[in-house]
C-alpha cells in the first residue's frame, strides 16, 4: 500500500482546523452537529465511467475505523477509511502501458491519497457469457482529516513498475 500527500496539503493541514482526530462522540454522527460541508458517515459514492466502458461502475465507502495500536493499553487509533470496489473494468494493458488500477482520493487544494486496487477472483459463466473481468478492490485506512462533501474519488490506471498513475477510468460526481 502506498499513499501520496500533496505538498500544499502538508502545509495547509498544519494550519487547518479540518485536521482533527476523531472523538468518540463523532462515531455517532446523529448526535454530533457536523458542519454543512462535511460528509455524514458512513457514506457511499457511486463511481461512474469517464468513457463508455461497457458495464464499468464502482462504489466507494467512507466510514470511521478504529485501528489497533501496537500496545493494547492505548486502545485504538481513530481514523477514516475509504474502500473502493470496481466492476467490469477493461484490462489495464488494453488502455496503454499499465498493469493495474489504483484508488485515488483527494480533498481539493489540501491532500490526496493513492492506493493499490487488487483484482479479485475471476468468474467464468459458461457456455453463454464467456469470461468475466475481475472485480478490483482496495482500501486506505489512515485518513485523519474530516472528509468534505467535495471529496474527489477516482479509479485510475496505474503502472506498478514506475508507480505512475494514468488516466481516470471511474469517478464520483462531487457535490
Amino acid at each position: 500500500m502506498r499513499w501520496i500527500y500533496s505538498l500544499t496539503g502538508i502545509t495547509i493541514l498544519s494550519m487547518c482546523t479540518l485536521f482533527t482526530p476523531l472523538a468518540k462522540a463523532e462515531t455517532k454522527s446523529s448526535l454530533v452537529k457536523q458542519p454543512s460541508n462535511v460528509l455524514p458517515l458512513p457514506h457511499t459514492e457511486i463511481l461512474y465511467p469517464v468513457n463508455k466502458y461497457k458495464n464499468a461502475m464502482g462504489t466507494a465507502l467512507i466510514y470511521d475505523v478504529c485501528l489497533p495500536y501496537d500496545k493494547p493499553v492505548y486502545g485504538c487509533l481513530p481514523r477514516r477509511n475509504i474502500s473502493i470496489h470496481a466492476n467490469f473494468l477493461p484490462t489495464p494493458s488494453s488502455l496503454g502501458n499499465y498493469d493495474a488500477y489504483a484508488g485515488f482520493a483527494q480533498i481539493p487544494k489540501e491532500i490526496s491519497w493513492s492506493f493499490t486496487l487488487l483484482p479479485g477472483e475471476q468468474h467464468t459463466y459458461k457456455p453463454t457469457w464467456g469470461d468475466s473481468p475481475p472485480t478490483w478492490a482496495g482500501r486506505f485506512d489512515l485518513i485523519s482529516v474530516t472528509v468534505p462533501k467535495d471529496v474527489v474519488i477516482q479509479v485510475r490506471l496505474c503502472n506498478s513498475k514506475t508507480q505512475k498513475l494514468g488516466p481516470v477510468v471511474l469517478r464520483n460526481i462531487p457535490r
